[in-house]
């Protein structure tokens, strides 16, 4: 029912983000508070000394803010920058990774971004507090762009990220969408509960191989067989992949999902998102084929992204039963993932919907 659950979710959230929309709409419909920088672009500072010189004071606050408090820790992939054209004006966006930890006070935060990020052309632009100690405050560089957000609005928890504003190149990157390295920028340890979008990410990439749900699969090799005679060897593709390195995994397990519209009921497994450390792409792409093919898995797709960050895909794919196995490749970390796609049941156990033992398929959480 999962994918029943995530319609409703997405549309939920769909109206309640446009109702929110509205609603800042008809709250702020006087407010001077420019959306982005008053400069005229070519006027801004550069989207490269943001980073270098700007970014690093950002990022001190961040680790200021929850030095005392063990950390921010990720809530979102990594940083990125976009690039946009605006009547002939090519313009970049770096977009932070969102970060959170436990929630300092008010009072805190206030002095932290005295010291940290208003000597560098921050003023506080919104100061929302509440008698519950929970908070919700930007500062804006009114001037060249952009915004950091510190939010605290539940569960004590303190919500941190932030953007460049729309900002010119000054030509010292080959690419202005390749952030400059900085080792303080991104944390560690996220992982997508679903596999990033491509197509979306990439606009030029070729499309992405689809589990498609056909009408009947009652020919199709079973999810029960699936579990017992492929699934095994997709596991020891992974572990070949992880080896004995660190590694991250998504906070949803594998689980089993059912649609029982028409007969027969079909079923489907998604595994587990494992990230690990960057992997060679060939040496994964022979592991891949060694242990994949006598499955009845062939590489599908094999596409490196020019955009940065977006990475080198790989997917095998199983064309006569259904089934996905995804790596990505980025240059700081490694993805592994699976979907047996839309099978019936064989009848060998009495609930399909509950996954068959398999004390190896779920990695255990490090962070745990």
């Amino acid at each position: 029912m999962k994918f029943f659950w995530r319609l409703v979710v997405v549309l939920v959230c769909a109206f309640i983000g446009l109702f929110w929309f509205w609603f800042n709409e008809a709250l702020h419909a006087n407010d001077s508070e420019p959306i982005d920088g008053h400069l005229p672009l070519e006027k801004r500072v550069s989207i490269e000394a943001f980073q270098r010189d700007v970014e690093p004071h950002i990022l001190s606050a961040r680790q200021a803010l929850f030095k005392d408090t063990g950390g921010a820790h990720p809530l979102s992939e990594g940083s990125g920058v976009s690039s946009w054209v605006l009547l002939d004006q090519k313009s970049w966006d770096l977009h932070s990774q969102e970060t959170d930890g436990a929630r300092p006070s008010v009072d805190v935060v206030y002095e932290v971004m005295r010291e940290h990020v208003e000597p560098y052309g921050y003023v506080l632009a919104k100061d929302w507090t509440y008698k519950d100690g929970s908070y919700n405050l930007v500062w804006r560089d009114y001037n060249n762009g952009g915004a950091v957000y510190v939010s605290s609005l539940y569960d004590q928890v303190t919500n941190f990220h932030y953007e460049s504003g729309e900002r010119p190149s000054d030509g010292s990157m080959p690419d202005p969408r390749e952030l400059i390295p900085n080792d303080s920028r991104d944390i560690a340890g996220y992982v997508s509960s679903s596999r990033p979008n491509i197509n979306f990410l990439d606009r030029d990439a070729p499309e992405f191989p689809w589990l498609f749900f056909p009408a009947s699969s009652h020919s199709f090799q079973s999810i029960e067989v699936f579990q017992r005679e492929v699934e095994p060897g997709i596991l020891s593709f992974r572990d070949e992949i992880v080896g004995d390195s660190p590694y991250y995994v998504a906070p949803s397990p594998s689980e089993m999902e059912t649609r029982n519209s028409y007969p027969p009921p079909e079923y489907w497994l998604e595994s587990q998102r494992v990230k690990c450390g960057p992997r060679d792409v060939g040496r994964v792409i022979e592991m891949g084929n060694a242990r994949l093919n006598p499955l009845g898995y062939v590489l599908v797709y094999d596409y490196a992204s020019p955009v940065p960050g977006v990475g080198h895909y790989l997917a095998w794919k199983d064309e006569k039963n259904g089934g996905l196995v995804t790596v990505i490749l980025r240059q700081e970390n490694t993805e592994f993932s699976y979907e047996s796609g839309a099978r019936p049941s064989d009848g060998s156990v009495p609930d399909p919907t509950v996954l068959i033992p398999n004390d190896h398929r779920d990695l255990p959480d490090p962070a745990a």
